[in-house]
């Protein structure tokens, strides 16, 4: 059985996602060099399906939005964090400042 390359990443939960995909989809594929560190720390996997499977695997993942214009939005929403305000760090110090005067003031005045 022939396996043409369908998808390259370096990253490993892409990997995890599609290796799900597949497997919900009876799909025959095949990983390579998922543990092989390249000199950057990161690796490149490949994956592979089979030639009659082809087809498929690419509906797969262009629904799954892995291919296509959508891969950036999936990429953009791993990487994307929440920003924390500064008003949360304000309340935080407050909070801290207010609970130390307590612990001062309840050992202040144990007689």
């Amino acid at each position: 059985m022939d396996y043409i390359t369908v998808f390259t990443t370096t990253d490993h939960s892409e990997v995890s996602i599609i290796k799900g995909l597949f497997d919900q989809e009876n799909v025959h594929y095949k990983i390579l060099d998922e543990n092989r560190e390249l000199d950057t720390g990161m690796s490149e996997v490949r994956i592979q399906v089979s030639e009659e499977d082809r087809v498929k695997a690419r509906e797969i993942l262009h629904e799954g939005g892995l291919l296509g214009g959508s891969r950036k939005a999936v990429t953009a929403w791993h990487s994307r964090r929440k920003p924390v305000k500064k008003w949360m760090f304000v309340f935080l110090a407050a909070l801290i400042v207010v609970l130390v005067a307590l612990l001062v003031m309840w050992f202040m005045s144990a007689e």
